[in-house]
């Protein structure tokens, strides 16, 4: 489990307004300034309604404490409080089937971020990742999820290899995004109870990991980059997963 005391720092409106309206534990918010934009001032409305400490500080010293793009505000934050996999079996819609997302040593913030963000705007019922050789929950992803790391259930597993194990105890299938696979995503039956599991940035899966899942498919591409990164895989192949079951009705 993650360690609830430990905090760190979101920037920007969208992010910090998501983290103050999913109930996330906001402990401070900071602003540049007067902070007279109407977006900021909405959020700063629902700040004080949930009453969460707001501050301001001279633009030149916010300037130089936080990030550039961070629009001029900032809240210090609650770490991510990580679920056990089998909360995330027991919180899947009864009338869903179940759908989650492994990372296999995402090793860039930005990645882990934007997967996260996607997951959610997919309905992945949970977000899976290894409990090292990953990237850190930190301001880096928070940034990258635009404010989805507030709603999407995550996991951290002892390693993906035992998740693919359990995965397969507890009835779902495991299939791994690998460019060189023979099976297309087109041609495999995604409408049944699945985790994809997507790999690292360079290295791809681990050879572990490819040899225990169920399956391994690959996204049809007609260009001469070979290659999508993490966080694009997941996309593709998440709404490849969703077409098909809303096919299926």
């Amino acid at each position: 489990m993650a360690d609830s005391r430990r905090t760190i720092h979101v920037y920007g409106k969208q992010p910090v307004s998501e983290a103050v309206e999913s109930g996330w534990p906001v402990l401070e918010i900071t602003v540049r300034g007067q902070g007279d934009d109407r977006h900021l001032r909405t959020v700063l409305e629902k700040a004080r309604s949930r009453g969460i400490k707001i501050s301001r500080m001279e633009p030149r010293d916010f300037d130089s404490r936080f990030a550039k793009a961070s629009q001029g505000i900032a809240a210090r934050v609650g770490d991510v409080v990580f679920k056990q996999p089998e909360q995330l079996l027991a919180g899947v819609p009864q009338h869903q089937v179940p759908l989650f997302v492994a990372l296999d040593g995402i090793q860039d913030p930005q990645n882990l971020g934007s997967t996260c963000r996607t997951s959610h705007a997919m309905g992945v019922h949970g977000l899976v990742v290894p409990r090292r050789r990953t990237a850190p929950f930190g301001e880096g992803a928070f940034k990258a999820s635009a404010g989805a790391m507030f709603y999407q259930p995550i996991s951290e597993v002892p390693n993906i290899h035992w998740f693919v194990q359990w995965c397969q105890k507890n009835g779902i299938w495991v299939c791994g995004l690998d460019g060189t696979a023979e099976t297309s995503l087109w041609e495999a039956d995604l409408t049944v109870p699945i985790a994809l599991v997507a790999g690292s940035e360079g290295k791809g899966l681990s050879r572990l990991v490819r040899e225990r899942c169920d399956y391994l498919a690959k996204i049809p591409m007609f260009g001469r980059i070979d290659s999508l990164n993490a966080a694009v895989a997941c996309g593709m192949a998440l709404y490849e997963v969703q077409r098909q079951r809303n096919l299926l009705g």
